[in-house]
């Protein structure tokens, strides 16, 4: 659990100063994946068949070693907020909930929520989204490769369980607030992000943004404990399957030994994601991790991929790959961009996604992005046309000016101290500093010349928009080397829009359901944040919120 006061782009900066190098290693082989005993996982099938080791299933652990026996309606694999979501929502329908979590606290990450016209939106005085626009757009940025039906219920459906939830953590002292950074780009315009905060909060003083989600999870599951029963330290390490196919039960290892659980209304992969498996990462993945700075990539999971296991050794399908990933990108604005060569490669007004995917397929993924001593008249003069998240200002509300001031103490600082921002009186220093080689120095320098000349005469070389062009021209000049951070897997086993898991034929497997990071489906090509910033913990709530009337229902 995160503990240190820290906002969203000190957390990016913080993987950067210090744990890019280590965190990329967990990508790069540089450490295994966890042991069979402690996973399990194959007994070494693919030094023989030349596939992954978590492909191979693991023997069924014998009842003669199994130490104790519990009987529930619901077991829930995972205690983080996807798990949370789904045993609040089951307790609010009387359910009998069963709750486990391997780690000693559960992780507590995430602030945004994602959710498509909840009842704050027309408080605050707003115009509600269209869902079907949403939908559409949605389904078109991930080129169709996601379910339809489960992206329609999310459009249709994360209104009413975004206020199920508010109204759920109100006892806690916390509210909903309306989040100003939106993106206004003709291309990438989305809805508004909403957090909870205690009422009161100062915002400015970049609070710990994930506190709250920590708040939130350690007080379900004292409810949890009260109604049922919670678990830490305890490893669900396989589903219990009834020769008629269907899931009635899941074994976790324990201090004390294994312990099965039995749940008639069906147990519920919450687990987590699968980006710090290696194997599993090489496997459902593309991108060529080897080729890559330590510097300007890092990998922040923390996920082995337990519950895609567990799931996958059932007999459900994994969404196809390759799978995508939440892949998040320093704060670069929309200014010019540059790579190790001192080339231009992409428009830049292509959202923290795009930006962080096409930074990927450069030189080492080193990127820089570029501006000078105008940038406090500059970048408030561009929200009506930009703007989103990785681009405005942290915690910003809706009814807030955008503050410079704020930006450079409480933003740049943190980017300053560690390295990664840096300012100099010429683009010659600048390019020193950033680490350019001659050759590159000379390109970078005849890149910024062309950019300067297409602000005046409109970019001709990759089409961005004149509202966004601002020349590189007054001292002091400022670099900043931008860090793709992967953060999580996104992708997981298959499930339609009430959250059951399917097999390779298509059909349900009764009894298994999977809801957060274990849940695939959502997401085609990458993490389509674009048309819903926040859709990840809006994902957890809505499907979390749906389940649990599913399952009351059954």
């Amino acid at each position: 659990m995160f503990t240190e006061s820290v906002s969203r782009r000190q957390f990016l900066s913080a993987a950067a100063i210090g744990s890019a190098g280590v965190a990329a290693a967990s990508v790069l082989g540089g450490c295994s994946p966890a042991s069979p005993a402690a996973t399990g996982a194959g007994d070494g099938a693919s030094a023989v068949s030349g596939a992954p080791s978590f492909l191979t299933a693991p023997e069924p652990i014998p009842a003669e070693d199994i130490v104790e026996t519990f009987d529930t309606q619901v077991a829930i694999v995972g205690g983080g907020l996807a798990g949370c979501c789904v045993a609040a929502s089951c307790l609010d329908e009387g359910l009998q909930v069963f709750m486990v979590e391997k780690a000693e606290e559960a992780r507590a990450i995430g602030l945004d929520y994602g959710l498509i016209n909840p009842s704050i939106i027309a408080e605050k005085g707003l115009e509600p989204v269209s869902v079907y626009e949403m939908a559409r757009d949605h389904m078109e940025k991930s080129c169709h490769m996601c379910r339809g039906d489960k992206t329609y219920r999310f459009m249709s459906r994360s209104g009413e369980a975004g206020d199920w939830w508010f109204n759920r953590v109100e006892p806690l002292g916390l509210e909903p607030q309306v989040i100003g950074m939106r993106s206004n780009s003709d291309h990438y315009k989305n809805n508004y992000v909403v957090e909870l905060w205690h009422k009161g909060v100062n915002l400015a003083t970049e609070p710990d943004c994930y506190a709250p989600t920590a708040e939130i999870i350690a007080s379900i599951h004292d409810e949890v404990n009260t109604a049922g029963t919670y678990m830490n330290n305890t490893e669900a390490v396989q589903l219990v399957t009834a020769e008629d196919g269907s899931i009635t039960g899941v074994i976790c290892n324990t201090a004390d030994g294994y312990i099965q659980i039995n749940a008639s209304k069906g147990v519920v992969m919450c687990a987590g994601d699968y980006a710090a498996d290696p194997e599993m990462l090489n496997h459902y993945t593309e991108w060529k991790y080897d080729a890559y700075s330590p510097e300007f990539f890092a990998n922040y999971s923390t996920g082995t991929g337990d519950g895609v296991k567990m799931g996958l050794w059932a007999g459900a399908k994994v969404q196809d790959a390759p799978h995508p990933l939440m892949i998040f990108m320093a704060y670069a604005y929309s200014y010019l961009r540059v790579n190790k060569l001192g080339q231009r490669y992409v428009n830049e007004d292509s959202g923290y996604v795009g930006g962080g995917n096409a930074q990927l397929n450069q030189p080492e993924a080193i990127s820089f992005a570029i501006w000078d001593d105008k940038w406090r008249e500059e970048l408030p003069a561009q929200l009506p046309y930009a703007g989103g998240m990785s681009w405005d200002q942290d915690f910003r509300l809706i009814d807030e000016p955008w503050d410079a001031e704020r930006e450079e103490m409480g933003t740049w600082s943190w980017e300053t101290e560690g390295g990664l921002l840096v300012q100099a009186d010429t683009l010659e220093d600048l390019a020193d500093q950033l680490g350019m080689d001659a050759e590159a120095k000379a390109t970078f320098l005849q890149t910024v010349e062309r950019y300067n000349q297409l602000v005046d005469e409109g970019d001709c070389d990759f089409g961005k928009r004149p509202e966004l062009m601002c020349k590189i021209q007054q001292a002091p000049f400022y670099g900043l080397k931008m860090v793709v951070e992967v953060a999580l897997s996104v992708a997981g086993l298959e499930t339609n829009a009430d959250s059951e898991c399917i097999n390779e034929e298509g059909k349900v497997i009764p009894g298994l359901f999977a809801v957060g990071n274990n849940a695939g489906g959502l997401f085609g090509v990458d993490y389509n944040e674009v048309t819903v910033p926040g859709i990840s913990l809006g994902r957890n709530v809505t499907f979390g919120y749906l389940l649990g009337k599913h399952l009351a229902s059954k």
